[in-house]
């Protein structure tokens, strides 16, 4: 499928800023540029210029998406530029942009030696998260991840038994997707409170006390 292929899908969401928006493409340019309607009452369009994004859709039961950056056009309008072909979505879960927080990640190489990697987490879900490091993450080794996270100003620690997925390399950077494969209760649900923050889900959840 490419980009141009949308002009029949026509339906979309939005995800962007951690908030998912229903969208309609009522223009695509022959680069693959679109413009997209979206809904009066949305007030979070965003108006930095290059705002990263993704676009996901449905066609024949199966899910897509696309990553771009985003701008906005007046109230109900806005632009997306993607910047990766149509990928099949296949996370369990989605994913959130995390402000910078470092992390841990430690494992036993061998009998008398153990690694301890540092690295930035870029994004974060429930089964898993993508991180940035220096060096890069090993494959069939289960590695210890720590940090902490944050939620107005105060700390939560965060605790998971982790392995890696895939990994790709940017320059000097390697990009580690990551799974979760054993979270004890009380560090899962520091996750979820987490994720509640960065959906902006906690203050709506105040208003209800």
């Amino acid at each position: 499928m490419k980009v141009e292929d949308l002009k029949k899908i026509k339906k979309v969401s939005i995800f962007v800023d951690n908030e998912k928006i229903n969208g309609e493409i009522i223009e695509i340019d022959k680069w693959g540029k679109m413009i997209i309607s979206v809904p009066s009452e949305v007030k979070t369009i965003p108006v930095e210029l290059g705002k990263r994004g993704e676009i996901f859709f449905e066609e024949e039961d199966k899910k897509f998406f696309i990553s771009g950056k985003i701008f906005s056009q007046g109230i109900e309008r806005m632009v997306f530029l993607p910047e990766t072909d149509i990928l099949t979505e296949k996370r369990k879960d989605e994913r959130y942009e995390v402000p910078f927080l470092p992390a841990k990640l430690k494992t036993k190489t061998g009998i008398l030696h153990k690694e301890e990697i540092t690295g930035n987490i870029i994004n974060i879900s429930l089964s898993g998260a993508k991180i940035e490091t220096q060096i890069p993450l090993k494959e069939n080794f289960i590695y210890d991840f720590e940090t902490t996270f944050y939620i107005r100003h105060k700390p939560y620690p965060f605790y998971a038994k982790v392995k890696l997925k895939h990994i790709k390399k940017v320059r000097n950077i390697f990009l580690n997707g990551i799974n979760f494969i054993d979270i004890d209760y009380i560090y899962l649900e520091n996750l979820k409170k987490y994720i509640k923050e960065l959906k902006h889900e906690l203050k709506k959840d105040s208003l209800n006390y």
